[in-house]
């Protein structure tokens, strides 16, 4: 009996049955799948170790980005400057991967994947070994990036506004994060949910940069990949949201039926509630306060306000009813304007 398949690694097995008990006496796997090392330039011109696979074929050998070595596939597609995705899984006739979007979307998805395992146990997206798909080249001068439901997106930029997305750690930390949102909150995406489930992603773009690129570490989101011939610049600075014209109090509140109700734009009060908490107790401690309430008390519907209590009761649970950390949440929430 022949069983091939492509999903979630190429296989193409010879199994052999005993017609009689219905044993399975020999099988074996004509595919020769094994994990690579290679290596490719990112974005901003560094040089990445990537986890690839080697595949060898009547038609030769090919190093693809499929990473084996995790507890969950991670795989590298390119979409061909169109709308489909995956698209076609990336390779080279060498350990060399010439496609600096592509090096760094798996290079970078690996980072979160680990800091997800290693601050959590979570094993990946689902925390159940789900496959971590990127498509990169999305579409023609895409400024954007995104989670689809089932994977990520990146898009090339246009060299004005932005550079291929895939660049920023924190892009893709925040990308993966929704896929993490999805499975857990599943915050609704529109008014103060959805600005809610804004800011939770680039919470914990922040957190992931902290963990891997910690020499960096800063409070802006895309500074890598944003406007690059504008020095210094971001889409979002978590830290002071009003620099790039968002909310950092709720009397700033952006009622507007434009982007779902502002999640872009009021996603502010909330990260700046974020910079307070984390500038107060530090990094180690807001982050394991901030995957409690997303996994444990925040539910689709959770504003501002439940936002607060499940970030307070997450923090009671960790450290103790009445501690530091509990009125850091308190004192946060006030100061910009949520009760």
């Amino acid at each position: 009996m022949q069983i091939n398949y492509l999903l979630p690694t190429p296989g193409n097995w010879s199994i052999f049955i005993n017609a009689y008990t219905g044993e399975i006496v020999n099988k074996y796997n004509k595919f020769a799948n094994v994990a690579a090392i290679g290596s490719g330039k990112g974005v901003l011109g560094d040089t990445k170790t990537l986890n690839l696979d080697k595949v060898t074929t009547t038609k030769g050998t090919s190093y693809r980005l499929n990473d084996l070595t995790r507890g969950a596939v991670i795989s590298t597609y390119t979409s061909n400057y169109g709308t489909r995705t995956p698209g076609t899984l990336i390779s080279s006739t060498t350990t060399t991967i010439n496609d600096p979007a592509a090096v760094d979307a798996h290079y970078y998805a690996g980072v979160v994947y680990d800091y997800y395992k290693a601050k959590f146990n979570r094993n990946s997206i689902n925390g159940a070994g789900l496959a971590i798909k990127s498509s990169v080249h999305y579409s023609r001068n895409y400024v954007n990036a995104g989670w689809t439901g089932t994977q990520m997106i990146y898009g090339d930029g246009d060299g004005v506004n932005s550079v291929a997305l895939s660049g920023g750690l924190d892009v893709i930390a925040h990308e993966i994060t929704h896929g993490v949102d999805q499975y857990e909150a599943d915050l609704v995406y529109q008014n103060q949910s959805g600005a809610l489930n804004e800011s939770m992603s680039d919470a914990f773009g922040v957190f992931v940069e902290y963990y891997a690129q910690n020499s960096k570490f800063d409070w802006l989101m895309g500074e890598d990949i944003w406007t690059p011939k504008v020095a210094n610049d971001a889409l979002r600075d978590i830290s002071d949201p009003t620099k790039y014209g968002d909310p950092a109090h709720m009397n700033n509140y952006v009622n507007t039926t434009q982007d779902n109700g502002g999640v872009h734009t009021n996603s502010g009060i909330p990260n700046k509630a974020c910079y307070l908490i984390t500038s107060n107790i530090g990094v180690e401690k807001a982050e394991q306060i901030y995957y409690r309430a997303l996994t444990q008390y925040m539910t689709a519907s959770t504003n501002f306000s439940a936002a607060r209590a499940c970030l307070a009761q997450a923090a009671t649970d960790l450290y103790g009813a009445g501690s530091a950390e509990v009125t850091a949440v308190h004192n946060a929430f006030s100061s910009v304007g949520v009760n």
